[in-house]
């Protein structure tokens, strides 16, 4: 039995808990968090055995083989570092850290430790994202010339101003870097691990006027819209998008891939059946004066990243999208704030 215990128990950690709850022959044993009461109700929904409100008291009491962290991003690597040093392997949120240093910190201290890791970039393991991946690497669609990568959210233009879970990633004074670091690492990652690595890129942020500057105890000054030129390390060229004020979209992530020998939309929001579309071959040729056809492309399932990080503990090998990955996207999200502050500058990623 795979012992996991989770340090946080907000929204993201009852997808957590259900996810391990759902692997075979593991169990959420443990939970933690540091408002009182919210680990008991937690550990009641979930029917965990043991609730803490203090991190470091579950890690000395509880014999796990992996924990969870899935709190604020500013205590990512406090209680990541806690479970290191007691030998514990940790899967953690996106992102790793709320700084570059820290995320350099956290995965040193992993590797020396010999503790596996894991960072839950969910939509890469969608498997859609992972043919994707395979069809762009095989070189199926040529070299590779342009690529487009949107996520979208529309909740500021709806009714967000009563919910906490909400104001916070609203205020860096919380721990949020805003949009860019709450879903434009998502799009920073599936768009590394389909279309390959970024040389450089030009990044504008924007704070959009939302009539309040402050609810209670939340100054909303996080970013809320972002846009990036991209220059990859192949050379190809792209636009990188992520808001929340896309009117239409609940959560949509998207992605399309120009080669010299066709393209390829992924989009997740689509059902799975059609979530990843070809065009390429006779299709894509205009010179047959014939309209051009996207053929949807049959995705088997893959594991989820839960799943990965079990895996991993029960062989002892470290699984795909651990530490070192959240380390390459912690730099690219500082590449973004440094160029958003150097006025949409390039800054090598």
């Amino acid at each position: 039995m795979i012992r996991i215990g989770i340090i946080g128990t907000g929204d993201m950690a009852n997808q957590h808990a259900s996810a391990f709850n759902a692997i075979r022959s593991c169990r959420v044993t443990a939970c933690a968090d540091i408002v009182p009461g919210k680990a008991a109700a937690f550990a009641a929904r979930h029917e965990v055995s043991a609730a803490y409100e203090s991190a470091d008291d579950m890690l000395d009491h509880e014999n796990l083989d992996g924990v969870s962290v899935v709190t604020i991003d500013s205590a990512h690597a406090p209680a990541a570092l806690a479970a290191i040093r007691r030998k514990i392997h940790v899967m953690c949120e996106k992102p790793l850290a709320d700084n570059l240093a820290d995320a350099r910190k956290m995965f040193a201290a992993a590797k020396a430790a010999g503790v596996l890791t894991a960072v839950n970039f969910s939509y890469r393991n969608r498997p859609a994202t992972q043919k994707a991946a395979r069809m762009v690497a095989s070189g199926l669609l040529g070299e590779i010339r342009h690529v487009e990568g949107n996520y979208l959210q529309h909740w500021l233009a709806g009714d967000w101003r009563s919910d906490p879970s909400l104001l916070w990633r609203l205020s860096t004074r919380h721990g949020s870097a805003g949009v860019l670091g709450d879903i434009g690492i998502h799009l920073l990652d599936i768009v590394t691990f389909v279309a390959g690595e970024i040389a450089a890129l030009a990044c504008d942020l924007t704070v959009f006027d939302k009539g309040v500057k402050k609810i209670g105890k939340y100054v909303l000054d996080a970013n809320d819209s972002m846009s990036a030129l991209v220059r990859f390390r192949s050379g190809a060229r792209g636009t990188l998008n992520a808001t929340r004020w896309a009117r239409g979209h609940g959560n949509t992530v998207a992605l399309r891939v120009y080669g010299t020998k066709g393209a390829i939309d992924l989009d997740l929001d689509r059902p799975d059946s059609t979530a990843l579309k070809i065009c390429t071959g006779q299709d894509a040729d205009l010179m047959k004066w014939r309209p051009l056809k996207w053929i949807p492309v049959r995705c088997p399932p893959v594991p989820n990243q839960q799943e990965r990080f079990v895996q991993a503990i029960r062989t002892g090998r470290q699984g795909a999208a651990g530490f070192e990955a959240g380390l390459n996207m912690q730099a690219g999200l500082e590449a973004c704030f440094k160029s958003a502050r150097e006025g949409g500058s390039w800054i090598t990623a």
